[in-house]
């Protein structure tokens, strides 16, 4: 079937949550450029003639009073967070900051045109939008909270101040598959590392520079598909350039990885110097060595491409003592699953993702995204780093981090919420421990004595551009939400 790019979700069900994306999908709201979605949420509110609030931050609260027959019920909190990873393809001219998305239905599904949907989190937003303005509902006190900066640094959850929400129930909509429960998440930390050296100048007339890249990888959020066994671009051009250089005098003079922190990277680049002297049997091996990798790699990777194609960007390089130190380090530091739990034994524990390599004048810059549901992992993998750090003399920091959200083993919450779906759909739901950070544990630090869960509907993809929702499953899901809400008495 062909896809229709739509102007209107009119048709689609639920209508109301369909047109709250829609609009969402129009105001770009990349992490750290929330000010628009908002202040669109205030100016809703207002319209809807509710009680709302806006910090320093531009988290947003929003009130509604119970309905008849619920005044002295516990209230509940919808949560969710107004940024959204933006990720999109090669050759997508679309602008993040200025543009509103392309939506596209196919085959049952809401996609974006060559971009990532923003489903993350967007139908959190828009399902609660849709809620707040139903009068038909029945339901305790509502409070709905939309948070910032969820997809980077946490900053809205982290600075949201104690004694603002009144709800003892907080039902997050960050998770992604329907028929899940989510009970607990792993906490984050972020650790750079930076390699520093002043270059040198390399003649043009001895060496010609090339670019050598990876592109078309599947990536995917680091949290939810870290377990898939996909491969890292970053990793993947680290490996091509050892091999190079088991044959060849090359030069390194810069590297490009990845774009999001929590996003498995998709698309590398490294610009290198060789020496123009046997320049014909350089570029015969670097194909060879490049099939070799793709056919590695090809029933993981299976559009996984390399390339190669001259430059003339720079002429400054890197010492071979920098180059030496710096592959070093990127072959051994791992990357990827690191252990799963014993409670859950088909659960992530904890993983690492390393994230983003960016070139500055003279350094290379590492951003490597460390996740565990256990504290002192997550120490053991700060301690891997740091101590390659040191082996390889680069400097190393942690900048930023959020809590663990730890399963309680009693909640009336999720209690309800598993009985409620077995009598609406007939069958079971199965409750997890999330490997992807979400924002339940760090909320939890200042509302200590919140029982939360996080449910969702079916999301596939997310944090790439191939990122698509399931329609029925967001109707279904919906309908699930409403009645949680009459159940909670």
């Amino acid at each position: 079937m062909e896809g229709e790019i739509m102007r209107k979700l009119e048709n689609l069900k639920p209508e109301r949550v369909f047109y709250y994306f829609e609009e969402l999908s129009k105001i770009p709201r990349e992490s750290g450029n929330e000010k628009a979605v908002s202040d669109y949420l205030i100016k809703t509110a207002k319209k809807l003639d509710l009680e709302s609030y806006q910090d320093e931050n531009l988290n947003v609260i929003i009130k509604k009073t119970a309905t008849k027959g619920y005044e002295n019920s516990k209230g509940i909190i919808l949560q969710g967070h107004l940024d959204m990873v933006c990720e999109k393809e090669l050759e997508s001219k679309h602008n993040f900051k200025t543009d509103a998305l392309n939506l596209i239905i196919e085959d049952g599904y809401l996609r974006a045109d060559a971009t990532t949907l923003g489903a993350d989190n967007g139908i959190a937003v828009a399902m609660s939008l849709a809620i707040l303005e139903d009068n038909n509902l029945e339901h305790p006190q509502i409070e709905f909270l939309g948070t910032v900066e969820e997809e980077t640094t946490m900053k809205g959850a982290l600075r949201l101040k104690p004694n603002l929400l009144t709800g003892k129930y907080l039902i997050n909509v960050d998770s992604e598959a329907e028929g899940l429960l989510t009970a607990g998440s792993a906490g984050g930390r972020t650790v750079v590392i930076d390699f520093e050296e002043e270059k040198a100048t390399f003649s043009k007339d001895k060496y010609a520079f090339f670019m050598l890249g990876v592109k078309n990888l599947i990536g995917g959020h680091s949290g939810m598909e870290i377990d898939k066994g996909r491969m890292n671009a970053n990793k993947i051009l680290t490996e091509l350039l050892v091999e190079v250089r088991k044959n060849f005098e090359i030069k390194l003079c810069s590297f490009k990885g990845g774009t999001k922190e929590n996003a498995i990277p998709r698309v590398a680049m490294v610009e290198v110097a060789v020496m123009k002297k046997g320049l014909k049997n350089f570029r015969i091996k670097l194909i060879e060595i490049m099939k070799n990798i793709i056919d590695k790699y090809i029933l993981i990777e299976k559009n996984m491409e390399l390339e190669m194609f001259p430059t003339d960007e720079h002429s400054k390089c890197f010492s071979d003592d920098f180059f030496n130190r710096f592959l070093a380090f990127m072959s051994e530091a791992p990357t990827g699953l690191n252990t799963w739990l014993q409670t859950y034994p088909d659960i992530v524990e904890s993983s690492n993702n390393i994230a983003i390599l960016r070139t500055f004048d003279n350094k290379i810059h590492i951003e490597i995204s460390l996740r565990s549901a256990e504290p002192t992992i997550m120490d053991k993998l700060t301690t891997i780093f740091k101590n390659l750090s040191k082996r390889y003399k680069a400097n190393f920091q942690v900048t930023k981090g959020y809590p663990e959200w730890r399963f309680k083993k009693d909640s009336h919450l999720r209690n309800t919420a598993l009985k409620l779906y077995n009598n609406l759909f007939g069958k079971n739901m199965e409750v997890t421990v999330m490997h992807a950070g979400l924002e339940c544990g760090v909320i939890g630090v200042n509302y200590p004595d919140l029982d939360i869960i996080s449910i969702g509907p079916n999301i596939y993809d997310v944090h790439t551009p191939k990122e698509k929702m399931d329609i029925k499953s967001v109707e279904r899901t919906y309908l699930y939400l409403t009645e949680l809400l009459k159940t909670l008495k």
